[in-house]
């Protein structure tokens, strides 16, 4: 019986070391999955910084300023603000209608409007 009672002692002080360990692990767990958390927000947010940049958004900062202005915002808002830069068009100009500074004025004075001298004149350029 003696044997039994040994086995059972020893038993115990498995189990104990074993729920310790369990404890410590779920510590390092969850230290971990904040820490991937973490970088998972600095890694989104210098990728929404590079998406800003190469559509032009926000011009007056630069990469580092967007991507610490980034990392200031909450992650919900961060996948919001994703969605925003994908829609947003970042300056990009099909064209223009304003007249430009170097055409001369006619006999009037007044600059001719372009629209005008083509269809009078049948050419893009006077």
């Amino acid at each position: 019986m003696s044997g039994l009672t040994k086995l059972a002692g020893d038993l115990q002080g498995v189990l104990h070391t074993s729920a310790e360990h369990m404890v410590k692990l779920a510590n390092q767990n969850a230290e971990l999955t904040a820490i991937n958390q973490k970088l998972e927000h600095e890694l989104k947010a210098m990728k929404l910084a590079r998406r800003m940049e190469s559509r032009g958004l926000s011009p007056e900062l630069d990469y580092e300023q967007k991507v610490a202005q980034l990392l200031a915002t909450p992650a919900e808002k961060l996948s919001t603000m994703e969605q925003a830069v994908e829609l947003a068009s970042g300056g990009f100009r099909l064209g223009t209608t304003q007249t430009d500074d170097f055409q001369s004025s006619g006999p009037d004075g007044k600059v001719p409007d372009p629209l005008d001298t083509f269809i009078s004149s049948q050419a893009a350029y006077t």
